[in-house]
């Protein structure tokens, strides 16, 4: 093709030196670059073509065990553990005074772990002892009746009721209205000097007494007052010689009545003193050990001078013996001027008290020359019937009612007392069972209550406590086998079997899951409470069936196919399955052993071509 060339070049254009210019260069480059893509793109599609069609994968139908399973997370759970504390009756057991064992300790059946102070459970039982033998007594002293002595006091009490009574029903004696009038005649001479002071004092005048009197206080409230001054200049010089020496002979003394009394409470805890019992004796030693520590604290406050206290007691003493000393003067001042009305308000009530029981001792006599009332002859007679029943009591055999109450007082100190011991068997703490400590709680010197104390727990009893999804919890029965596995173990796998499934499930953000316990066989391995383990359930066993890959098994219609090979070509049969899991599925009719099926090929597409790859791994149970 010829092409016309202008004369004059355009303004911007230049020549090759071949003569094309350089825009008709830039036009060819382009058409080469896009033969070059177009030929490429051919060769890929012409390739991708050639491996369109891959190779046919198979499998062959043998006999074999399916197994169905279900997978599950769970912990491990201690079976055997045990919480032991103190279990004394009272609302607090003891101080503790014992405490063996650690966190992590191992510790073996029978051994003591903790110990409470047995002192006060050994009180408790001697007192319940005490009480039982008080009950027994009274039950045989109830049976046994009366002494002769109980019997004649009763007669004798009866007798007096009868002497009362009869001295109610007759009347007053002239005994009894002569006291009756002597009162009358008494509280008539009070009333009268009663009614003279009252008129001393209204004409302004006291009598010799009442001088005597108010001096006396006024002599007496001097000589207080020279007293407590005298003892607050002495605390205020400080102890004499001769009060420390009388205190040092009072610390030896006490020193001495010590040491015998410690003698004869470690003679008498030898064996060697049977004349005195080991509480006298520990009380002995207790008040000796009271009286001479008191007797050293006297000689060091001594030694030490007056305290700020005994100086502000003495000084308030002091105090209050000047106030009775102004007072007492006082009075006697007031009395020197003439009466008071205080004064003439006090004889005015002595009046009025001599009044009243004038009064009262007349009506006394009124009342016993009137005879006796309704109300007395009452008294007299139930008094009297009282003393006939205790006589009775004293002198015939005991009622069933009687002796059933003792017997029943007997029975509860004997409870008591079991129960006391009981208390102080249980202030020692000792294991149930061989383990290790999981806790302690406590520490030496505390006061323990009903608490746990060392919780005590067996490795080798364990069990795994798993949750399953609703969908799986109806295919798990008891005595299914377990495999377990633990993250923490990777190279450990025991079997076990389920032992319980919960029967009512729990709900967890609208999940509904299931627990499942799996007892283990640990083969000597110590597996703390906590540890994370899996588990896989085995929910079903088929032995000796035919077994094809489940990915072999399709739906067409209503049947299930696979695809056989038969030579070189495949043919399509229709099979019966039973079980399967997620590799493998039965046939239960359709195949015969050792025939070989189409396995499906997985195709992806690659993101970087668009081109189809086709095949992947076959994956068969052994």
């Amino acid at each position: 093709m010829k092409v016309a060339l202008p004369q004059k070049p355009s303004r911007g254009l230049t020549l090759s030196p071949g003569g094309l210019s350089r825009r008709q260069v830039a036009l060819l480059v382009a058409v080469g670059l896009v033969s070059v893509f177009v030929g490429y793109a051919l060769y890929q599609r012409t390739t991708a073509a050639s491996r369109s069609a891959p190779a046919v994968q198979t499998a062959t139908v043998r006999r074999g065990s399916l197994v169905s399973t279900v997978s599950a997370t769970g912990s491990v759970v201690a079976t055997k553990q045990a919480k032991l504390g103190f279990s004394a009756s009272g609302s607090a057991s003891g101080k503790l005074i014992e405490l063996n064992v650690s966190f992590g300790d191992h510790v073996k059946a029978g051994q003591v772990l903790a110990r409470l102070d047995p002192v006060p459970f050994q009180v408790k039982v001697d007192t319940a002892q005490a009480a039982l033998a008080n009950a027994e007594a009274d039950l045989k002293a109830l049976m046994d009746g009366a002494t002769p002595e109980e019997r004649a006091a009763a007669q004798a009490a009866y007798d007096a009721a009868l002497a009362k009574y009869n001295s109610v029903a007759a009347g007053p004696t002239a005994a009894d209205l002569a006291a009756a009038q002597a009162s009358v005649d008494q509280a008539q001479a009070n009333l009268d000097l009663a009614q003279l002071k009252l008129d001393q004092l209204q004409k302004n005048t006291y009598t010799q007494a009442d001088w005597v009197s108010a001096q006396t206080a006024v002599d007496t409230a001097t000589s207080s007052l020279k007293s407590a001054q005298a003892k607050l200049d002495a605390l205020k010089k400080g102890p004499t010689q001769a009060d420390i020496t009388s205190a040092q002979a009072a610390v030896n003394q006490a020193k001495q009545a010590l040491i015998a009394a410690e003698d004869k409470y470690q003679n008498v805890q030898n064996g060697t003193d049977t004349t005195t019992s080991n509480s006298a004796a520990q009380q002995g030693y207790e008040a000796a050990k009271a009286n001479y520590d008191a007797a050293v604290q006297k000689l060091n406050d001594l030694l030490a001078g007056p305290t700020a206290a005994d100086l502000a007691s003495a000084q308030n003493a002091v105090d209050q013996a000047e106030a009775s000393l102004k007072n007492a003067q006082a009075k006697l001042d007031l009395m020197r001027q003439g009466p008071q009305p205080t004064d003439l308000a006090s004889a005015q009530n002595a009046v009025d008290q001599a009044k009243a029981t004038l009064a009262s001792a007349q009506a006394k006599l009124d009342q016993l020359k009137a005879g006796p009332t309704e109300a007395d002859l009452k008294a007299a007679a139930s008094a009297l019937a009282s003393a006939k029943l205790d006589l009775a009591n004293k002198t015939g055999p005991p009622k069933d009612a009687d002796l059933l109450k003792a017997r029943n007082a007997v029975k509860q100190a004997q409870v008591n007392l079991e129960q006391a011991q009981n208390d102080l068997q249980n202030a020692t703490l000792v294991a149930p069972f061989d383990g290790i400590v999981a806790a302690v709680s406590g520490n030496v010197g505390e006061m323990v209550g009903s608490g746990t104390v060392v919780t005590l727990v067996d490795p080798n009893s364990i069990r795994i406590d798993g949750t399953v999804d609703e969908s799986d919890v109806t295919k798990i029965r008891t005595g299914q086998p377990v495999t377990v596995t633990f993250d923490a173990l990777p190279d450990t796998r025991l079997q076990g079997k389920v032992i319980a499934v919960a029967p009512a499930g729990t709900t967890t953000q609208g999940v509904v899951s299931y627990q499942v316990s799996v007892g283990i066989d640990t083969q000597g391995l110590t597996l703390p409470a906590g540890m994370s383990a899996a588990l896989s359930i085995e929910t079903e066993r088929k032995d000796n069936v035919l077994l094809v890959p489940s990915r072999a098994v399709r739906t067409q219609g209503r049947n299930k196919v696979v695809d056989v090979m038969e030579g070189d070509k495949t043919v399509t049969r229709t099979v019966q399955t039973g079980s399967s899991n997620d590799q493998m599925t039965e046939i239960t009719s359709g195949l015969q052993e050792g025939e070989q099926v189409v396995i499906p090929a997985t195709t992806i597409r690659s993101t970087s071509s668009g081109a189809i790859r086709t095949g992947g791994p076959v994956m068969i149970a052994r």
